[in-house]
C-alpha cells in the first residue's frame, strides 16, 4: 500500500516493485479492495490501475505511528544495553 501512497499503480508495476508475484499482489488487492482501502481507477488489456482511498491513507498513517513508536523503543532498549 505505502506504494500506492505516491500515486496509482498497476498490477504490474507493484509486482515489478516489490517482487511479489502477480497472483499475490492481486489477492492483496483485492482484499484491500473490500476493505476500502484501495480502488480500481483503470483496466487496460489485463492489468489493473489501483489507487489509494483517504482510508487507506489513514490506515496506513496509523500503522506508520505504530511502527515509528516500536523502532524508538528498541533503540532505546538496545542503546541502554550497548551504549550506543
Amino acid at each position: 500500500m505505502t506504494n500506492l501512497a505516491e500515486g496509482e499503480l498497476s498490477i504490474k508495476e507493484l509486482a515489478e516493485y516489490t517482487g511479489i508475484p502477480k497472483k499475490n499482489i492481486i489477492k492483496a488487492m483485492k482484499s484491500l479492495e473490500n476493505r476500502g482501502y484501495v480502488e480500481k481507477r483503470a483496466i487496460i488489456g489485463r492489468d489493473i490501475i489501483f489507487s489509494i482511498t483517504e482510508e487507506g491513507l489513514e490506515e496506513l498513517y496509523k500503522y506508520y505511528l505504530f511502527m515509528k513508536k516500536l523502532i524508538e523503543d528498541m533503540e532505546f532498549t538496545l542503546c541502554s544495553r550497548f551504549d550506543c
